[in-house]
C-alpha cells in the first residue's frame, strides 16, 4: 500500500496547516526550535527534547502537506504555503482536491522517491472511486474497500468513468486495513461534501454533482524531477493554475444562494464568495447533520434558546447546523470520524443573523475570513452576547 505519515492526523487539520504555513513565512521550518513552533501553532511537536529540532520528526509531515521542502542547509516554504498563510485565499476543498491530484506513490516527500518509477496517485484514486460510486447511488464506502480496490485495480489515477464503473461495484476487500493508507484517507475527509464515521466515508452530493467533480479530476501534469525537494516546489507552483481549472460549485446539490443563507451578496473579493460557499456545503452536508442530531438530539437553538419543538409541536425540531470554524475550513476529522464539537444547532432565523454578523465583523476587521478556530468561535460568542443584550 502507499506510505503516509502515520500518527500525524492533527497536524493535517486544515486550520493547523494554515498556522504552520503562517509560521513558515517568518521562520525556517527545518532550522526552527520546537519552543517557537509550539508557541505559534499550539501543536505539541514531540518529543520535548532540545536535541531534536521538529524537522527531524516532522519534515515528512511538512513535505507531504506541501508546505516546505529542503533548500540547502535549511528549507523554504512552497508557493502553496504562501497562499495558505494568506487570509482566506484557499478553501479546504481547493487544498484537499489539489493534494489528492498531486500525492504520488512513490512520493517526493519520502526517501523512496524515484522519478523514473511508475507514478500512481492513491488519493486521486480514492476520491474518484468514492465519486464514481456516489454517481451510481452508492454514497457510503468503507476505507478498507477503497484500499482493496486500489490494490486490485493497478490504476494510476488518469482513468475515466468507464474504467471505474465495474470497479465501483466489484466488492474488493482486504483482511486488514493498512494504517498509513487509512490515515491519508482520513485527512482528505475534510473536503466539505465528505464525512467520516469509524471506517466509513460518505459523499453528500447529488449523483450528478458527484459525476461532474469526478470528470474534472485528473493528475497534475509535467515531468517529475529527480530531486524530491525540487519536485515538491515544481508541483506546488502549479496550484493556482490547477484550482482555476476546477469548478467546485456543486450546483445540483442542496446549496442555496449565498444571500439566501444570510450572507451578504457583496463579498467584494472572489475569495469571499468561495469561502462562504465552502461553509454552506459543510453546514448542509446531510450525513454530518444526521450524525450531529443523533449525538445531540436537543430541539433548542444554541443562539436564542428557543425550544423549536414547543414552538412547532408538529415537528421534532426546526434547527440548522452551524459550523464554528473559519469559513474556508472543513469539518475536522479524527480516527473515529468527523468531529462534531465544532458544530452547534441554531434556528434558521438565528443562522441567517449569525452569517450576516460574520459579514459585518469581517468587513470591519478588514479580513476575508477568520484567522483560526479561536477567532471564529470568539466572534460567534460575541454575536450571541450582543443578541441576548437586546431589550
Amino acid at each position: 500500500m502507499w506510505n503516509w505519515d502515520q500518527g500525524r492526523l492533527d497536524y493535517f487539520q486544515f486550520d493547523n496547516l494554515k498556522k504552520i504555513a503562517r509560521f513558515s513565512m517568518k521562520n525556517d521550518l527545518r532550522l526552527t526550535d520546537r519552543a517557537a513552533l509550539v508557541a505559534d501553532t499550539g501543536l505539541p511537536f514531540l518529543p520535548d527534547n532540545p536535541n531534536y529540532k521538529p524537522w527531524r520528526n516532522y519534515g515528512r509531515t511538512f513535505k507531504l502537506a506541501l508546505l516546505a521542502a529542503s533548500d540547502g542547509p535549511g528549507s523554504q516554504p512552497t508557493k502553496l504555503a504562501t497562499l495558505l498563510a494568506a487570509d482566506g485565499s484557499i478553501t479546504t476543498d481547493e487544498y484537499f482536491h489539489f493534494l489528492a491530484e498531486v500525492t504520488t506513490d512513490p512520493s517526493p516527500a519520502l526517501q523512496a522517491w524515484d522519478h523514473t518509477a511508475e507514478i500512481r496517485r492513491p488519493l486521486l484514486f480514492t476520491l474518484k472511486f468514492l465519486l464514481a460510486r456516489a454517481s451510481i447511488g452508492i454514497f457510503t464506502t468503507g476505507i478498507n474497500d477503497v484500499i482493496a480496490a486500489y490494490a486490485a485495480s493497478g490504476f494510476v489515477g488518469d482513468e475515466g468513468q468507464m474504467d471505474f464503473a465495474p470497479l465501483a461495484t466489484a466488492g474488493h476487500t482486504l483482511a486488514t486495513v493498512d494504517r498509513q493508507a487509512a490515515e491519508s484517507i482520513q485527512v482528505i475527509a475534510q473536503i466539505s461534501y465528505l464525512s467520516l464515521k469509524s471506517r466509513n466515508i460518505t459523499v453528500s452530493l447529488s449523483q450528478d454533482d458527484a459525476l461532474e467533480i469526478f470528470q474534472q479530476l485528473e493528475p497534475v501534469g509535467g515531468d517529475p524531477l529527480a530531486s524530491g525537494d525540487a519536485e515538491i516546489f515544481r508541483i506546488t507552483d502549479l496550484f493556482e493554475a490547477e484550482i482555476d481549472r476546477l469548478q467546485l460549485d456543486y450546483a445540483d446539490t442542496a446549496v442555496s444562494d449565498i444571500e439566501e443563507s444570510g450572507f451578504s451578496g457583496d463579498t467584494t473579493f472572489a475569495e469571499g464568495r468561495k469561502t462562504r460557499k465552502t461553509h454552506l456545503v459543510i453546514e448542509r452536508n446531510g450525513k454530518i447533520r444526521s450524525e450531529f442530531f443523533k449525538a445531540y438530539p436537543s430541539a433548542i437553538c444554541d443562539f436564542c434558546d428557543t425550544d423549536t419543538s414547543t414552538s412547532y409541536p408538529w415537528v421534532e425540531r426546526i434547527l440548522d447546523v452551524h459550523h464554528l470554524l473559519p469559513l474556508c475550513s472543513g469539518a475536522r476529522t479524527s480516527k473515529t470520524g468527523t468531529m462534531l464539537d465544532d458544530l452547534v444547532a441554531v434556528c434558521p432565523t438565528c443562522h441567517r443573523g449569525v452569517h450576516r454578523y460574520y459579514d459585518q465583523w469581517l468587513k470591519a476587521s478588514s479580513q476575508k475570513d477568520f484567522l483560526d478556530a479561536d477567532q471564529a468561535k470568539m466572534v460567534y460568542d460575541k454575536a450571541k452576547v450582543e443578541f441576548k443584550a437586546i431589550p
